[in-house]
């Protein structure tokens, strides 16, 4: 029987206890308590107490859009686009007034977009989500004005509109000098043929190309996705329900509630595995991508919690896998491997990056055999259970991820973020709570039956990058 490896001993650092106002029930692993309001235009509001954090407020609004919601043809890259126009919004009719107004406050102001949704994150201090005095008599806008303006009545012209197109396409160009962006774009295209996963989040270059004459289509993208029932807004840090929660509703009762157009895309069973190589014009490390497609993201059933802790299993420093190709043989450099990330099928992608000169010394052979590991090194899953150490890692694991997830949760900002990714699957405050137990359940046999059903040849998508050869090579 394979003896799998021993962790060293986890040790949790610098763990916020339970704000001291927070009233978790005894059982609770989430260390606050988290309000949930739905306003009657449906618009989910999450509060999260945590006076300890002083006069630190993060104000946070998650879009459930994203480049899964771009399925017409020749219109992908919108929901990224928009998370720069957000940014540009022309408050009181005044170009750059957001801009203006939000820096006045102090604010840390960014923002991300990611396959299911767009998030933007302001950090700033308690005493400017209210209207501001600026010194002379004068009232000016906290932030709760600014926000409520901008995600329900968004001002940008066509010309701040090219202007972000042109940044857009400046910053996919940059993206471009990436060769992990070419095999994640030929991998997705290989896995997703018919899906909206298939392309990158910030879009293909034709589209990106065409983006500046799509003014119209952007008003509708707009108008269709930025709407109170398809956002939640996550309020964290030095605030209190009750003095936060009617300004919120006073903020947002007039955005009108419009259904969002369902997301038809199809993903046919996959019945063999996909193939494909990238060859890159400079020399660069080459890299192999093993990818599998997991199942949808269910909060609490097994496969999604064997899906959160795998990676620990396959790529951390004791895994076997790891120790073979970084030591013991010596052909790889790097191992990394993705968990769960989306609503639909999500992929779990285990790639390493190997050595130039190896590759140069013995070509093709090089890749075969460090494809053979890697894919050896997930089928050893498939008899988990039967190692005589098998429980005490997976409980060394279990306790890893437990200890981890919560050393994330430093700052209200953080405790914001982690929230809204999990609680966008089905929009549940105690999610984070469902997610810790399923993990904590997990047993050998899980692990085992996870690897069988989804880790084998007809559900595989292997994809290589290599340098292009010279000429005369």
């Amino acid at each position: 029987m394979k003896s799998f490896y021993l962790m060293a001993p986890v040790l949790a650092c610098s763990i916020l206890l339970a704000a001291p106002n927070s009233d978790p029930s005894a059982d609770s692993f989430f260390p606050y308590a988290v309000e949930k309001v739905t306003l009657d235009n449906g618009l989910d509001i999450l509060i999260i107490e945590m006076p300890e954090f002083k006069d630190v407020l993060s104000y946070n609004t998650m879009v459930l859009a994203g480049g899964r919601s771009e399925t017409e043809k020749g219109k992908t890259g919108f929901a990224h686009l928009f998370e720069h126009i957000m940014f540009q919004h022309s408050y009181k009719g005044e170009p750059g007034g957001y801009r203006a107004a939000i820096n006045n406050l102090g604010a840390h102001n960014n923002g991300w977009t990611w396959y299911d949704i767009t998030y933007y994150h302001p950090l700033t201090f308690t005493s400017k989500l209210g209207p501001q005095n600026d010194g002379m008599g004068a009232m000016g806008p906290g932030l709760l004005e600014l926000e409520a303006s901008r995600f329900m009545d968004l001002n940008y012209d066509e010309a701040i509109f090219k202007r972000e197109t042109g940044a857009v396409m400046g910053e996919y160009r940059n993206n471009a000098s990436n060769p992990g962006g070419a095999l994640n774009e030929k991998r997705l295209g290989l896995m997703f043929p018919n899906h909206s996963y298939g392309h990158r989040v910030i879009g293909t270059y034709d589209d990106i190309v065409d983006m500046p004459q799509q003014y119209e289509y952007s008003k509708w993208f707009y108008d269709t996705y930025y709407r109170p029932n398809n956002c939640v807004i996550v309020v964290a840090g030095d605030i209190r329900k009750d003095e936060v929660v009617p300004l919120l509703r006073e903020a947002f009762a007039a955005w009108e509630y419009q259904e969002v157009p369902p997301i038809d895309v199809a993903d046919p069973p996959q019945t063999e595995e996909y193939r494909g190589e990238v060859e890159w014009d400079a020399d660069v490390p080459p890299r192999i991508s093993v990818a599998h497609k997991g199942p949808e993201y269910v909060t609490g059933s097994k496969a999604s919690a064997v899906g959160q802790i795998i990676s620990e299993l396959v790529t951390s420093n004791s895994a076997p896998l790891y120790k073979k190709l970084r030591f013991v043989k010596g052909t790889a450099s790097s191992l990394g491997m993705s968990g769960p990330d989306s609503f639909d099928r999500y992929v779990i992608n285990l790639s390493a990056r190997l050595y130039s000169g190896q590759y140069k010394e013995r070509g093709a052979e090089y890749l075969k055999s460090v494809e053979a590991d890697m894919v050896a090194g997930l089928d050893d899953l498939k008899s988990f259970a039967s190692s005589p150490d098998a429980g005490h890692v997976l409980d060394m694991v279990k306790s890893k991820f437990k200890y981890d997830f919560l050393a994330e949760l430093n700052s209200p900002a953080h405790v914001a973020q982690q929230l809204a990714w999990y609680y966008r699957f089905e929009r549940d405050p105690d999610v984070i709570d469902k997610l810790m137990a399923s993990v904590q359940a997990l047993t050998p046999v899980d692990i085992e039956n996870f690897a069988k059903e989804y880790f084998v040849a007809s559900n595989r998508t292997v994809v290589t990058l290599t340098p292009k050869p010279k000429e005369g090579e």
